[in-house]
């Protein structure tokens, strides 16, 4: 899979990719949730499913 300019611009600039972290860590109403991708991709699909139900109140 082709990475977009976007993605190569975040893994080679380290300053950047931290202030674009910082700036969705700082966003509210609604707030960003981190989720870790690391696991599989159900395991992360599950997650995320988990977050929606607990603060979208499904």
């Amino acid at each position: 899979l082709e990475k977009t300019k976007e993605e190569a611009e975040l893994e080679a600039n380290s300053s950047f990719r931290q202030r674009v972290e910082e700036s969705y860590r700082r966003m509210v109403n609604p707030a960003c949730q981190e989720v870790d991708a690391s696991p599989s991709k159900e395991e992360v699909l599950k997650t995320v499913l988990q977050l929606i139900k607990k603060h979208c109140a499904f």
